[in-house]
């Protein structure tokens, strides 16, 4: 019986080294799943980072994109009105005389002018400026001993920014 019982006991304890070598494989086994599921994890969570920046950019480009429709459709409706509004400047400019007919013209160009202005219209400054080609277009040279060379003589047309952009640039003369 002796016998029996430390073979038993061997037995037991090659079991037991054969149970810690498996305990050993499943402890490497969950530690490398678990590894991998922190690596998936941090995967992940990268992705995610990526893809709100992505929607936060597009987000912000179709807001771009929306209000600079509106703002186009601006443009080309005050395009079409500032003939008008020439000519109704030109009215008053050229009246013969001051009436209620005039005075009536220039409060309807006031008040366009005004509601213009709302909308985003700025008129270019032109009189005795220096020549600019970003915002003015020099239709005649002229030589003229009063004004230093390079300045704006006379605005034949005014010219006008919508939202800070040229729509219509100044038509002016300017001296050589």
């Amino acid at each position: 019986m002796a016998k029996n019982k430390k073979n038993n006991e061997t037995f037991d304890s090659d079991e037991n080294k054969e149970n810690l070598i498996n305990n050993d494989e499943v402890s490497e086994e969950v530690e490398n799943n678990e590894n991998e599921l922190i690596e998936e994890n941090e995967s992940l969570k990268n992705s995610l980072t990526i893809l709100q920046a992505d929607f936060i950019n597009f987000k912000r480009r179709i807001e771009n994109e929306k209000s600079q429709s509106i703002s186009l459709a601006n443009e080309g409706l005050i395009l079409k009105l500032l003939p008008i509004v020439d000519d109704l400047e030109r009215a008053y400019e050229n009246k013969l005389q001051e009436d209620e007919f005039s005075d009536g013209i220039k409060i309807i160009l006031d008040n366009f002018k005004e509601i213009l202005k709302k909308e985003g219209l700025e008129e270019i400054e032109s009189k005795d400026t220096l020549f600019d080609h970003n915002v003015h277009q020099a239709i005649l040279v002229e030589k003229n001993d009063d004004v230093e060379s390079g300045y704006i003589i006379d605005t034949l047309q005014k010219g006008y920014k919508l939202n800070g952009k040229v729509i219509r640039p100044s038509m002016v003369k300017v001296s050589e």
